[in-house]
């Protein structure tokens, strides 16, 4: 697989903004959150979009927010919003 290096002084605004409306098409609704079950990585995650089995999910409990894959059992009203992005520290 072939790679095109690009210095960060080289990304124009559109290019930069292409990449924030990707990972955040709702800003007013997307939050960044640090997960200590997932080290390093950083999780973008959206209050706006509907919760569905098989998708990572931010719930709430009674010790706070967890990070959970959704089953056929999942309660709703415990999802506090779904996992779009994570963002791994590369190394």
């Amino acid at each position: 697989m072939a790679v095109h290096m690009t210095r960060s002084n080289e990304i124009q605004g559109s290019t930069a903004g292409r990449l924030l409306d990707m990972i955040l098409p709702r800003p007013s609704s997307t939050f960044l959150l640090r997960c200590a079950e997932a080290p390093g990585a950083i999780l973008v995650v959206d209050r706006a979009v509907p919760p569905t089995e098989g998708r990572k999910a931010v719930l709430s409990t009674d010790r706070g927010l967890r990070l959970a894959t959704l089953d056929s059992r999942f309660e709703s009203s415990r999802v506090w919003g779904v996992v779009t992005w994570v963002i791994r520290d590369p190394s």
